[in-house]
């Protein structure tokens, strides 16, 4: 058996889609924090702050992810207005589309029955449905690439998985950045004088112990992704090789293992040491660094992913044993009849 290993340079040459799916997974990730916090702590007003603040995060880079894959498209007009000209509706990128139109008013709701203070079962209520939506658009980030079939990185068994554990992870870390820096942000003063008060720095530690535990989880399934693409066809082997010490290792290994995991979590252990010493600028420079290192890796695991996508699977074929059929009366209708049946049979 031969294999011809099929290159091509297609979503891996542009930007767009590894911002897009990086944008579109950290809103997910964003929408399932303020969500759960909510649904866990919204009788508190710090916490309560914390969940509308963090949903308003999502239209800023929704619209900024959006615009990245409208622009990518050969006719963008299409993804405007894309219930018009998607009629494909078993597309990921039609069902997805659909996920947005829900997902994006959603957090809007829930930023908005923050600044005005809506009765909290109407919160509660936005925030149950904020789960799942999240959830999806985290998933639907995955299964985007999943569907192509062809492509053995992007397996269906385990990338949709993956991309919800970096949604959450890198949502985590960047609603923990907000809440340091939201009170520098010139709100209208019916917001900024509550969240003045709030205090919500004091929640970001919290949300970075949470994102350690995500990071646990993430490095688990990245590991038994790729014993599983060691363990497959050619075509997964060839991709494992092109990850571990290919073309794509430094990338993987300095870009999403280290930057991304390793120094984060390293730093989640020493923050409490440094809390234990008394050292509180230093303890909070390390969460700021390992927050911030997380969106990194975050970013380029979308970019490892896309590129490793450029890889397709092979092609098998035995030269030795395929060869032009035979008939007899070359040219004549029953021939070439008779030449089908056969090709048919193999």
């Amino acid at each position: 058996m031969d294999s011809i290993v099929l290159m091509q340079s297609k979503w891996g040459a542009t930007f767009n889609i590894p911002w897009y799916l990086f944008l579109g997974g950290m809103s997910g990730g964003i929408l399932i924090v303020a969500s759960v916090t909510e649904l866990l702590g919204g009788k508190n007003p710090k916490y309560h702050a914390l969940s509308g603040l963090s949903a308003l995060l999502v239209l800023p880079f929704m619209v900024i992810g959006g615009l990245a894959l409208t622009f990518h498209l050969g006719k963008p007009e299409r993804g405007f207005f894309f219930p018009l000209y998607m009629s494909n509706y078993a597309s990921w990128l039609t069902i997805g589309g659909w996920i947005i139109g829900i997902f994006v008013p959603l957090s809007i709701a829930m930023a908005m029955a923050w600044y005005y203070e809506i009765d909290r079962k109407l919160r509660v209520f936005l925030a149950l449905i904020g789960v799942p939506v999240g959830i999806l658009m985290c998933f639907y980030t995955g299964n985007l690439l999943a569907a192509a079939k062809f492509v053995p990185l992007w397996a269906w068994q385990f990338l949709p998985v993956l991309f919800l554990l970096s949604g959450l992870s890198t949502g985590l870390a960047v609603c923990a950045i907000n809440a340091y820096v939201v009170r520098y942000i010139p709100f209208p003063p019916r917001a900024r004088d509550r969240i003045v008060v709030m205090g919500l720095e004091d929640t970001a530690p919290v949300l970075g112990l949470y994102d350690i535990g995500v990071l646990i989880l993430e490095m688990i399934w990245l590991a038994l992704f790729l014993v599983a693409l060691t363990r497959g066809g050619v075509g997964h082997q060839y991709v494992a090789k092109a990850l571990m010490s290919g073309s794509l290792a430094n990338w993987f290994w300095v870009g999403v293992v280290i930057v991304g995991m390793a120094l984060p979590l390293a730093l989640g252990v020493l923050e409490p040491i440094f809390h234990r010493l008394k050292n509180s600028a230093v303890a909070g420079w390390s969460l700021f660094a390992k927050l911030h290192l997380v969106l990194i890796g975050g970013l380029v695991l979308r970019y490892v992913i896309v590129w490793g996508g450029d890889i397709s699977q092979p092609l098998v074929y035995t030269p030795t044993r395929l060869g032009p059929p035979k008939a007899a009366a070359q040219g004549s209708p029953q021939a070439l009849n008779q030449a089908l049946r056969i090709i048919n049979r193999r």
